[in-house]
């Protein structure tokens, strides 16, 4: 079946409209030019089989085509994946799309998160693993650390304070793809608990990029908006002017420096000449006993 699929999916594919997609995408990813329809109608065209089968083996064929280098074929495995119930062995084999780079990009990304991570974290015990993909070194384990909460935060069915310390873990990260998986999950978190959020935002201000920033404080009141992106202006104003003192006692402290140097120097010219003042008359001296 799994040659079957990327058989279908070559019988009708656009490589012009694959380059496009791919360039869109930055390049990451190539592309064999299927609109999310054409995607789609695959799939159902083997929707029947792919109930009949064990969810061993609905994994084994989203695995393989999660491995193909095609954007195509790693959203048909979700599609397939989405179809099987994943524990936290299964959910741990997942890592694996990540640390061995077959979900590098934020399209893959969210839509793991879509389909296959938010059946898995809906549980509270299984949503503890999230912290620790927050603190990994990957940075899309990281943000899906946040979005796979994403359209289960504004439901209430989520541990806040987890939520809070995965935020936590995130924001500190300057990636542009983890300020705004941060800030896409803070936007959520505000539709439940605004005062937790903004407190947050305040205790982390100098961690926000701006367009991160944006990203949490969308669904809230003009007022507040405005509040944050002030506090931000002014963190970052403050911020630079603590860079240009720091360089300016740098500066300082290499004139000092130079300033010492200088009169080492001259002091010790100074002692020089000094010591060639008091030789000189000492070899007369003894040139003129000598004459006599």
């Amino acid at each position: 079946m799994k040659q079957a699929i990327q058989k279908a999916m070559i019988e009708i594919a656009n490589p012009k409209k694959g380059k496009e997609i791919s360039s869109y995408m930055k390049n990451v990813l190539p592309f064999r030019g299927l609109q999310q329809p054409e995607i789609t109608k695959v799939f159902n065209s083997f929707k029947d089989q792919i109930k009949q089968l064990e969810d061993d083996q609905k994994y084994e064929i989203a695995d393989f085509l999660m491995r193909q280098e095609y954007g195509e074929d790693k959203k048909i495995a979700l599609m397939i994946a989405e179809k099987m119930k994943f524990n936290l062995q299964r959910i741990k084999l997942t890592e694996k799309w990540f640390i061995d780079g077959h979900i590098k990009e934020w399209a893959t990304a969210d839509t793991y998160c879509g389909r296959v991570l938010k059946q898995f974290v809906i549980e509270k015990e299984n949503a503890k693993l999230m912290l620790d993909w927050a603190k990994h070194e990957n940075l899309w384990m990281r943000r899906s650390s946040c979005v796979g909460f994403v359209t289960l935060a504004r439901k209430k069915v989520c541990d806040m304070n987890l939520l809070f310390e995965i935020c936590q873990e995130n924001i500190v990260h300057q990636e542009r793809f983890n300020q705004l998986g941060t800030g896409w999950l803070l936007r959520e978190m505000s539709l439940v608990d605004l005062k937790g959020v903004i407190e947050f935002i305040e205790k982390n201000i100098k961690y926000f990029s701006s367009e991160g920033l944006r990203y949490a404080y969308e669904k809230m009141k003009q007022r507040d908006q405005n509040y944050l992106k002030n506090l931000l202006k002014n963190t970052n104003s403050k911020d630079n002017n603590q860079q240009d003192d720091d360089d300016n006692d740098e500066e300082e402290k290499g004139d000092q420096q130079q300033k010492k140097q200088k009169l080492k120097k001259n002091d010790s010219e100074e002692e020089s000449d000094e010591e060639f003042k008091i030789k000189k008359p000492k070899r007369q001296s003894r040139q003129y006993k000598r004459k006599l």
